[in-house]
């Protein structure tokens, strides 16, 4: 497993296992199986949120409920990084943004105890409210962070105007700046039909020039393209379902498929390899967030999160 240079003195695996749906879509007994296995391969992130399924009957805190569970039935709450995100309540497909004092402060105490714990390592506003003043938001979170006890503050689909806004008062004011940026991120090219939600992000030259000067870590969600990459080769671009070739089939994804399929051969190796390293290996310090519905998926990633892209390959597949 390979490990995120120094942040907070914390050890956050280049691999974070994504939990949206444990403990609702996911039953208990297999969210801790798949907790189990990460965790004995060397994983650490964990990352969840408040809102997590929510829009399930009874579902909304039922992931952060499972890994607090979990934790507390291993013991190995100091061994995890836990990433955990706040702002945000659903009702059906309707979201509703609110970076409140008071919505927030109540927030942080339901997660610390669902979670069962008294610190955070990195908590995320999961989406922007731009008719908010950013000056108030960023006192909003340090205020956050001495009560919650919480290491690492970042934002999750934040414009990088807003990032910017946000950390140039926040050194101004001798406060700690956002350290990450969680966001679409992976080797697929992007459209919009890929997220087809205005309130998400995906990172793009500035953002990443930005975080790269700025000593700043990405926390990529769908680093796995949705498995596109690896279904189009085990099984054929035409057995790709529909829905996902909607989203993905680009010119240049198709170019990158085929540069994959003949990298694979070249060098024995899984795309799944490929698609990880690219975040992995990347200049730009990064995880690659994976969410999986069975042991097989998981375990496939975790097979493959040792192996070093180099630069000019991932050049070359940010040039075609």
């Amino acid at each position: 497993m390979k490990y995120i240079k120094d942040v907070e003195n914390i050890k956050i695996s280049k691999i974070g296992l994504g939990t949206g749906r444990f403990g609702t879509k996911v039953s208990e007994s297999l969210s801790f199986e798949m907790l189990d296995l990460f965790y004995e391969n060397g994983g650490t992130l964990i990352d969840t949120a408040r809102n997590y399924y929510e829009w399930v009957e009874n579902g909304r805190g039922k992931s952060e409920e499972c890994i607090g569970k979990w934790m507390d039935y291993r013991q190995c709450r100091n061994e995890i990084c836990i990433s955990t995100k706040c702002g945000v309540k659903n009702k059906g497909d309707k979201w509703f943004i609110d970076l409140s004092r008071e919505m927030l402060e109540r927030e942080l105490e339901e997660s610390l105890y669902a979670l069962r714990t008294d610190y955070i390592d990195i908590y995320l506003l999961h989406r922007d409210e731009p008719d908010r003043p950013v000056e108030e938001i960023v006192e909003t979170m340090q205020f956050l962070k001495e009560k919650g006890n919480i290491k690492i503050l970042g934002v999750a689909n934040w414009s990088l105007e807003r990032v910017k806004m946000a950390n140039e008062y926040a050194n101004k004011h001798g406060m700690q700046p956002f350290k990450t940026v969680q966001t679409w991120w992976s080797l697929a090219d992007y459209k919009y039909e890929m997220w087809n939600d205005s309130n998400t992000t995906h990172m793009d030259d500035d953002m990443y020039k930005y975080m790269m000067n700025n000593n700043m870590f990405g926390m990529a969600y769908t680093s796995q393209c949705k498995g596109f990459f690896q279904k189009a080769l085990q099984n054929g671009l035409e057995n790709v379902n529909d829905f996902l070739k909607h989203r993905i089939v680009t010119e240049r994804n198709l170019k990158k498929l085929e540069y994959i399929k003949g990298y694979c051969q070249a060098n024995n190796i899984s795309p799944t390899s490929v698609v990880s390293g690219y975040i992995t290996s990347n200049s730009l310090e990064g995880t690659a967030l994976v969410s999986c519905s069975n042991i097989l998926q998981l375990q496939d990633v975790l097979n493959n999160c040792d192996y070093v892209l180099e630069k000019e390959t991932i050049r070359d597949l940010d040039s075609l």
